[in-house]
């Protein structure tokens, strides 16, 4: 299983291959993987069945370009966050939880996350691919925030990768369960800043030095 066309850089997504992509998330979030089908996402595009297959090998490529989509989206702005000055470690930590999980908790992100774990089981590799591609590199680049702040003494962190799951782990909360398991009450803004401040303040708790 392959994307015929780079899914990693959202800036290059020609026109027409967006469009999928736009009606594929809103398909997948409203119907699931298994219920959604190719037809119905070409409708909903405004193209035809074969300009899909043109695109995307199958249904599962789509699935999982989706979902990369929304991954890159999230690690643009974190990538945004590291040309800035370190500074101030909340700010910069708040900052950067409230941007994970405002992607996170996005129902397109949350209706994809929700079936990509319900067919899991069936399609290993499609988990495999979204983690790797998302989590994992999201985790990379959070942990590349935590380096700068290790290096400047405001942090003590020998191992910024388990931190940044960690810190994740602290930003989630029990918000993202609650979404994936439609108890979430949206707009969830005041509930996602909340959390995250929590968050910060026991991150820096436990690695300042």
């Amino acid at each position: 299983m392959s994307d015929r066309a780079d899914v990693g850089e959202p800036e290059a997504v020609p026109a027409k291959r967006r469009q999928i992509l736009v009606g594929a998330r809103r398909t997948f979030g409203e119907l699931g993987f298994e219920r959604a089908s190719v037809d119905l996402i070409a409708a909903r595009a405004g193209v035809s069945k074969a300009t899909v297959y043109h695109h995307f090998e199958d249904k599962q490529a789509l699935f999982v370009a989706c979902a990369l989509e929304e991954a890159e989206a999230m690690r643009a702005g974190l990538r945004a966050c590291l040309d800035q000055p370190a500074g101030d470690v909340e700010q910069g930590l708040q900052r950067i939880g409230e941007k994970v999980m405002r992607v996170l908790l996005s129902p397109a992100v949350v209706g994809l996350h929700r079936h990509a774990i319900a067919e899991a089981g069936r399609f290993p590799e499609v988990g495999r691919t979204i983690f790797d591609r998302g989590p994992r590199l999201t985790q990379e680049l959070i942990a590349a925030h935590l380096e700068r702040w290790d290096r400047s003494g405001a942090l003590r962190i020998d191992d910024p990768r388990s931190a940044a799951v960690q810190f994740v782990a602290l930003c989630q909360g029990d918000l993202l369960a609650r979404a994936r398991l439609a108890m979430l009450e949206y707009p969830a803004d005041e509930q996602v800043r909340e959390t995250v401040s929590r968050a910060v303040r026991t991150f820096v708790r436990a690695y300042r030095p």
